[in-house]
């Protein structure tokens, strides 16, 4: 039986050390926005680094009213939920369909989907943008949730159809002979049985679409549309000065992911669990 390996003292404490860092440096910037989101403007001028006289909620409400963040608030989440379903719902179904089928030309269609991974999306602007206009989506959700859900599709197929094949082929062919089809097999085998891998894709997905600011510049110029990170950099120019309100906003901006996260944890260390025994 081989022996487990212990680690010299010396370089477990440098390893605790670098991690408690790492951690350190994640959590002060929602610390530093917290603290000065609930501080005046005078307090701030004084120093920017303090601990609040009083809980001043003032420039949360600035934020949410004069700022509108109410407003881009509720797009990103629209935008946000619309994505995240339909690239969960295009992984899991593409997954499934180039890992447990045969059909002609699997092959073909799984790499070419795959080489898309190597390009930038960042070249594909200019294309997008006509595509957009000439469809008429500019200024619409659906133009940012088709396109988050295309861009993000070669990693998540590639994610699912790699957890797929781990899933043994006698599963399928029991639930074939009982007279299950493709479909069925689908619903009360497959899905069951990925929900760490769906949602360590939802949390990856949200993220994404949470935080992006490129193509969302480019394709929702209204505000009745604009999304919260196009909306947070509005708040440059309109709260300048009142750096309590511009960081009440951050603050705003950065709570539903750290939410997401949260609640979505346990999953997402079951799939890498899972991940690292298979």
């Amino acid at each position: 039986m081989r022996a487990a390996v212990v680690r010299p003292a010396p370089l477990r404490w440098a390893v605790v050390a670098g991690m408690t860092l790492l951690g350190i440096s994640a959590v002060f910037p929602l610390v530093f926005m917290f603290q000065a989101a609930f501080r005046t403007q005078l307090e701030w001028a004084a120093s920017e680094i303090g601990i609040p006289s009083s809980l001043y909620l003032d420039a949360f409400g600035r934020a949410w009213v004069q700022a509108s963040i109410g407003r881009y608030f509720i797009n990103s989440v629209i935008v946000t939920l619309g994505a995240v379903g339909l690239s969960t719902f295009l992984a899991a179904t593409s997954g499934y369909a180039l890992s447990k089928i045969q059909w002609r030309g699997r092959t073909f269609a799984y790499f070419f989907i795959l080489s898309w991974i190597a390009l930038p999306p960042i070249l594909l602007m200019v294309p997008i943008y006509v595509e957009m206009v000439d469809l008429g989506l500019v200024d619409t959700y659906w133009s940012v949730i088709l396109l988050y859900s295309a861009l993000n599709l070669p990693f998540n197929m590639f994610l699912m159809s790699a957890f797929f094949r781990a899933i043994p082929d006698e599963l399928l062919e029991a639930a074939r002979v009982d007279g299950a089809s493709i479909h069925t097999m689908f619903v009360r085998i497959m899905l069951p049985l990925s929900v760490p891998a769906l949602a360590t894709l939802a949390i990856f997905n949200a993220l994404y679409v949470w935080n992006e600011f490129v193509f969302a510049l480019l394709l929702l110029h209204d505000d009745s549309v604009r999304t919260l990170t196009v909306g947070v950099d509005q708040l440059l120019g309109k709260f300048f000065y009142d750096y309590p309100a511009l960081l009440a906003g951050m603050f705003i901006a950065s709570l539903p992911m750290v939410a997401v996260y949260l609640i979505f944890q346990k999953y997402l260390v079951r799939a890498i669990s899972a991940g690292a025994l298979k």
